[in-house]
Parts: structure tokens; sequence; C-alpha cells
């Protein structure tokens, strides 16, 4: 197999654990949400400032 191929194989093996790591969080922490996060970390970030709208 050539550098290239083995690279690509790699990356793309990468992105799929990378979304199944995604889905997983999602799954067992059902209640993952942007604002939650915000809310989380105003002391890190004071500069964030929470819409009404935001999910």
């Amino acid at each position: 197999m050539s550098e290239d191929k083995s690279a690509t194989r790699f990356l793309i093996v990468m992105l799929l654990v990378t979304f199944l790591a995604g889905a997983l969080v999602l799954v067992i922490k059902s209640d993952y949400r942007v604002r939650d996060n915000i809310l989380s970390n105003l002391e890190y970030y004071p500069h964030i400032k929470l819409d009404k709208g935001t999910d």
C-alpha cells in the first residue's frame, strides 16, 4: 500500500471514529446542548452572550 493510500485510510478511519464518538456522547448524555455548554463556560468566555433562541 502506498504512503498516500495509508494516510488517506488513516484520516477516513479517524473521521469515522470521531463521528461515532460524537454520536455516542449524544446518546449517553441526551441533554447535551449548546446552551448548557455556554452556561458552564461563561467564566472562561465572558464575551459570549446568550441569545434567547439558542437551543
